[in-house]
């Protein structure tokens, strides 16, 4: 046990070398030492405390639920530059991030160089769990720019694995040389968001050129049923893990051991505290059922943030993990509220893929719905990748959705120019710079 981990710098914050050899007790009795640590950070810091009324009397993690929800726009008010009342101590230096917006609303990051240094540690923890034997030669292909920080989270996990490390970029996919490079320095393990990071180890010019690579490690959104499928088929030599389970603004929540795959993780519970809640009635979930993911951190510097709502659905599992560790599993489900407003009404992706489900559509992954703005009017573009049955028509589509009461407003709108179906593949949808494939777009004609 490490105060702050290696090289983190001081800090009254302890986390565990391995946390899968920790018993439940011992987890629960460092997670409720380092719950007091917060809170004494919060008493020096009061203009913080403020943010959270009653921060001051929490004793133990289940005292959090006497707390306010944190949201992404309580966030966005209170955070520099709005505001340096959520930094703690001295906001001179550190690492200023900005969330990638998923949520609607783009905050402003100021993680201390303590709990950077923190993120990385607890980054390579997750990825020695998940990979043995753990990886040599790692290649990155994650997004480096804009104040986006999972390029510089990957480097740093590297070194500290330690490994050797291969700063791609993820404008090297693009490049028709990037394969014969990761295959002549024999580079075994890719790091990359799910949707390139897939097409690039199964296309038919590169798989052959990447039998080298053996470990696919994503991050950035769930990898989806689909892209799960066409990895084992092709290459079912490939072992594919999450990176980390890890927002911007509280760092790593979850990893992936060798027994888990999809979007279950385990939780870092030595650093954070995570509830599934029911919203409406303000209540914990029962293990099991869904609800919304609400994360509180464990620091003594930067900027803290109890029961903030990180923007995913999920649940805890019911059983313990086949590795036997004590820390928890959660299972993410996928994003709150994902949702659109087309002319004035408001869809959800939910409510399209029950629709779509009608017709064999399951995994959202396989679908990209686009609003085409014209001069007068909007026409909608439905993407559909080649996983997806292949008699659906355009026709087939529109009636399917025409039963949900929302998509019947947009389609009877006076506005509305029509509906294409496009089977394309996964590659030609619509990615954003950082390489996430968002299930609804906006784009305008031409």
């Amino acid at each position: 046990m490490t105060p702050g981990g290696p090289s983190c710098g001081p800090s009254g914050i302890e986390l565990a070398e391995n946390l899968d050899t920790l018993s439940r007790a011992r987890l629960e009795e460092i997670q409720q030492r380092n719950l007091a640590v917060t809170v004494n950070a919060l008493r020096e810091n009061p203009r913080v405390a403020a943010s959270w009324p009653g921060a001051l009397d929490l004793r133990v993690a289940r005292d959090l639920l006497k707390l306010p929800l944190f949201s992404p726009a309580d966030l966005q008010e209170t955070c520099p530059p709005a505001s340096e009342n959520l930094v703690l101590g001295d906001a001179s230096s550190g690492l200023v991030l900005r969330s990638s917006g998923t949520s609607g609303l783009r905050k402003m990051i100021y993680h201390s160089w303590q709990f950077s240094r923190r993120v990385s540690y607890l980054g390579a923890r997750g990825v020695r769990a998940a990979l043995r034997p753990r990886p040599r030669r790692v290649a990155n292909f994650l997004y480096p720019a804009e104040l986006n920080g999972a390029f510089g989270f990957a480097q740093e996990v590297t070194e500290l694995l330690p490994a050797m490390a291969f700063p791609m970029g993820s404008s090297a996919l693009a490049s028709a040389e990037t394969p014969e490079v990761l295959r002549d320095h024999r580079v075994d393990t890719v790091i990359c968001s799910p949707s390139a990071g897939t097409q690039l180890l199964t296309g038919d010019t590169t798989r052959e050129l990447l039998r080298c690579v053996t470990n696919f490690l994503y991050i950035g959104e769930i990898l989806g049923e689909s892209r799960e499928r066409r990895l084992d088929e092709i290459r079912p030599d490939l072992t594919v893990r999450s990176f980390s389970y890890s927002t911007s603004e509280t760092g790593p929540i979850g990893y992936q051991c060798a027994y888990q795959s999809g979007s279950t993780h385990h939780l870092h519970e030595d650093a954070l505290v995570v509830e599934v809640i029911d919203t409406d009635a303000e209540r914990i979930q029962p293990d099991g059922r869904v609800g919304e993911v609400v994360v509180t951190t464990l620091t003594d510097s930067g900027m803290p943030l109890l029961r903030y709502q990180v923007g995913d659905e999920g649940y805890i599992e019911t059983e313990p993990c086949l590795c036997g560790s004590a820390a928890r599993q959660l299972t993410l489900t996928g994003r709150v509220g994902q949702s659109m407003n087309v002319d004035s009404t408001t869809i959800s992706r939910d409510l399209v893929m029950e629709r779509l489900g009608t017709l064999g559509i399951t995994d959202p992954a396989d679908c990209q719905f686009q609003v085409v703005q014209h001069d007068p009017g909007f026409s909608i573009r439905l993407l559909l990748s080649d996983r997806t049955p292949a008699g659906v028509t355009a026709e087939d589509a529109v009636a399917a959705l025409y039963g949900a009461y929302h998509m019947g407003r947009v389609f009877t709108a006076p506005s509305y120019r029509g509906l294409t179906l496009e089977r394309v593949d996964g590659s030609a949808f619509h990615h954003t710079a950082r390489g996430k494939t968002p299930f609804f777009v906006e784009r305008s004609a031409g």
